[in-house]
């Protein structure tokens, strides 16, 4: 810049150089001083406004070259200081149409640490302009503010080759190779389940199947999920179908299509896991399931864990009584209808085992003496309680005491071992069917109690153990409605009963299998199995026609490295045939 003729400078070059500034520029002049000058430390420091002290900390400093005043610039392009990778993942994401805003987040989301301005930039010299603005519909939000999920597709396998996909509960993952096992996979396929448009049956059921092997207290935040890759790709899908696509499929679901693919699925199961179903006794039991709607049009029933009469849907439910497996089920029946439950369990446990040579124990409420009489008929043993009456009790206390003989059943932790019986022939009323009777007393039970069967044969210990056992069916209510959430009709996750009940047998006796093969762990209850091996996180990796899922590690892995059964790699059906093998990180 020139002002009549002379040239007009921003600084003053002489009191720039005698008085300097900057801290650099500070530290150069008093060690040029001290150094060139040969100036003594005070006055080197003085000249600058340093200390001595001061000035010695700098000379120090600059003896071990900890002091540059002149960097070499360094060659190289001239580029923003951004990777390739985040630099290509900002043009791509603006291609999706995310905003700088948006952009930013995701890129967060990953871990990955880029300014706003940084964005902008890019975009900018990308050649972007700036987004129309556009509705919270079209930027993917709800109005309550909250992300809209994407929509549930199915996965193109065939194009798959590279993917990635993470998963908080990953441990759904080790029931793999019992869902092939068991050929539950062809089974849905062959079954009359409907189809969607954009699903097939196999996706729709195994998004629900691993919402039921996730449990109660995940079920409390389902729509988490909606976003989930791994749960999602487990069915075959991007994400899991939303609660509503949900809810709406089981009510597509008809009730006889439910109870023969259940039937198919446990008569499967009793030709390959014959072991399961050996047991000399069958424990039945209904259970009522509470509903709480105001406008309800179900029966009233006793629900014990409520210890008084609600609106509920009524399931029936039967047990091997040596395996704890869950053998048979029914969902909504009609109160009047249950007399003939025991009937209609007769017939279909007929139809998978050709014979029934177990005998069945229930409670005295589950059927009429007149049904006893149908099951003698067709040669079916049972052990049952009889109602008691104020007779009934009056009588027996008047038994001799030389009648009474004591049994000792010499079950571990059981409080009451030793108790007295009576026995005694007699004929049900109402009927002509001729029973033995045992009355219990001394059992820990103010008043006695009374137990018929039709098996003459079996010794009095024997028939005591077998009926003492039917509190094994009332752990297994318990067990699935405190984990697999069957108790809740009127929950957020809603789905049809009597498909719900399905789907939760299922779910038991896969965890069932799983834990036969956890060493020490083989008669853990489901919810101690997820809290222990299955709720674990889990990173899954798809390399053309591998799939590695990598566990992260607990301190119960070491039960699955050292099982062959996770060693292996299984070739996935509805993956397109792609394999699935296990690995674990920390």
């Amino acid at each position: 810049m020139f002002h009549n003729g002379d040239m007009v400078l921003p600084i003053d070059p002489i009191d720039y150089f005698k008085n300097p500034k900057h801290p650099k520029h500070k530290q150069y002049e008093t060690l040029r001083a001290y150094y060139l000058e040969s100036l003594s430390q005070k006055e080197a420091a003085k000249r600058v406004g340093y200390s001595v002290y001061t000035l010695q900390s700098i000379i120090s400093e600059f003896q071990n070259g900890k002091i540059e005043f002149f960097p070499i610039p360094k060659p190289g392009p001239k580029r923003r200081q951004i990777s390739d990778y985040v630099y290509d993942r900002i043009v791509s994401l603006r291609k999706q149409n995310h905003s700088a805003y948006e952009i930013k987040d995701i890129l967060e989301h990953d871990n990955i640490k880029t300014s706003l301005q940084t964005i902008s930039r890019i975009l900018a010299d990308e050649g972007f302009t700036k987004l129309p603005r556009r509705t919270k519909k079209e930027i993917g939000i709800s109005k309550k503010g909250t992300l809209i999920p994407p929509t549930a597709s199915q996965l193109n396998f065939e194009e798959l080759n590279q993917y990635r996909f993470e998963c908080p509960v990953g441990g759904i993952f080790y029931f793999i190779p019992y869902i092939l096992r068991t050929n539950l996979h062809a089974q849905i396929l062959d079954s009359s389940f409907p189809k969607t448009s954009k699903l097939s049956k196999i996706n729709s059921i195994f998004s629900i199947l691993a919402m039921k092997l996730i449990g109660h207290e995940r079920l409390s935040r389902i729509d988490d999920y909606n976003f989930d890759t791994g749960f999602g790709f487990f069915a075959g899908l991007n994400v899991p179908p939303k609660n509503q696509a949900t809810s709406t499929y089981s009510y597509r679901v008809d009730q006889q299509a439910t109870q023969t693919f259940l039937e198919n699925f446990i008569s499967n199961m009793n030709s390959n896991f014959n072991q399961f179903y050996q047991g000399k006794t069958i424990n039945l039991d209904f259970h009522a399931i509470p509903h709480y709607g105001d406008k309800s049009m179900m029966d009233n029933n006793w629900v014990g864990s409520k210890h008084q009469s609600l609106k509920s849907a009524l399931t029936f439910f039967a047990q091997d009584g040596e395996s704890k497996m869950l053998i048979y089920e029914n969902a909504d029946i009609e109160r009047k209808d249950t007399p003939n439950e025991v009937m209609n369990f007769v017939d279909y446990w007929l139809r998978i085992k050709g014979i029934i040579d177990q005998t069945l124990v229930f409670d005295s409420k589950l059927t009429t003496y007149e049904k006893l009489e149908e099951l003698d008929g067709i040669s079916i043993k049972f052990i049952t309680l009889r109602r008691r009456g104020k007779t009934l009790i009056d009588n027996a206390k008047k038994i001799p005491d030389d009648d009474w003989h004591t049994v000792d059943l010499k079950k571990p932790k059981r409080k009451h071992n030793k108790f007295k019986i009576a026995e005694s022939e007699i004929v049900l009323p109402r009927t002509k069917l001729k029973v033995r009777q045992l009355i219990f007393k001394d059992h820990g039970r103010e008043e006695p109690t009374f137990l018929i069967t039709n098996n003459f044969e079996i010794p009095i210990e024997t028939l005591a153990l077998y009926y003492s056992n039917r509190w094994l069916i009332e752990n297994k209510i318990s067990e699935i409605v405190d984990f697999f959430n069957l108790n809740a009709l009127s929950s957020s996750f809603m789905i049809r009963i009597y498909f719900d009940v399905a789907l939760t047998v299922i779910a038991d006796t896969l965890y069932k299998l799983l834990a036969q093969d956890l060493k020490r762990f083989e008669d853990c209850t489901p919810k101690t199995i997820f809290h222990d091996f299955i709720n674990c996180s889990c990173k899954g990796i798809v390399q053309g026609n591998d799939v590695k899922i990598n566990m992260k590690k607990k301190k119960t892995t070491p039960l699955f490295k050292s099982n062959e059964l996770f060693q292996r790699s299984y070739q996935v059906p509805w993956w397109g045939n792609k394999k699935c093998s296990y690995n674990w990180i920390a």
